[in-house]
């Protein structure tokens, strides 16, 4: 044997086996503690435009979401003018949600067609919290068709899954949790509506969810 030389280390196979049932058990069991309660899950429907707020409280809503849409969105999204933006952020659509228990609801915002919606409904999605005269953002994603509100909390604040239409018998989910004063993606999920059984295809009562990182 030569002094000095390194050899790779050779893990037994029965140590690797079990790393990787423990790596796919541990997969498994995280989609497992997502409670998507798909019943529950909704759209924003009423704009800002309708909701009772007060004139300040709706404008301080329409600045937090038009700083979200910079030169080039607007570009991509065919408005020409700030008046046209504000008006295209007047038909967001918003939810009124106490998230964080404070007797405060917090905003839930969707955007329309004139945001950025693709044609199955896949949204801009914001949620802003009033700070002040003002509301800052807690979090801003793409292409969110429903929403659905945890019993779960993080931080005292609600957990939050958010559904992304993927086709008639597939959605992708994320689940979002807050920490840090914002919501961050913290899963990847998808909810399967079949499976397949040898050459059948069979339909589900129940989505069957998978991690992304499982596939």
């Amino acid at each position: 044997m030569q002094i000095g030389k390194k050899h790779p280390m050779r893990w037994p196979e029965t140590i690797v086996d079990c790393f990787c049932a423990v790596l796919l058990s541990s997969q498994f069991m995280s989609a497992q503690s997502v409670k998507w309660e798909w019943r529950d899950s909704k759209y924003a429907r009423q704009t800002l435009r309708q909701a009772k707020f007060s004139n300040a409280e709706r404008a301080a809503i329409a600045k937090a979401i038009a700083d979200q849409f910079g030169p080039s969105d607007m570009e991509v999204l065919g408005i020409d003018s700030e008046q046209q933006l504000k008006d295209a952020i007047l038909d967001t659509r918003v939810e009124l949600v106490d998230l964080n228990g404070d007797g405060i609801p917090e905003v839930i915002a969707q955007g329309t067609s004139k945001e950025g919606c693709s044609p199955t409904g896949n949204c801009p999605f914001w949620v802003l919290q009033k700070s002040g005269r003002d509301y800052r953002l807690l979090v801003s994603l793409d292409a969110i068709q429903t929403f659905q509100i945890q019993r779960s909390r993080s931080n005292g604040f609600r957990d939050i899954v958010v559904g992304m239409h993927g086709s008639a018998t597939e959605s992708t989910l994320r689940l979002l949790r807050y920490s840090r004063g914002k919501y961050h993606p913290v899963g990847c999920y998808y909810a399967n509506w079949t499976v397949l059984e040898g050459d059948t295809v069979r339909e589900l009562k129940e989505p069957l969810l998978t991690p992304c990182e499982a596939r």
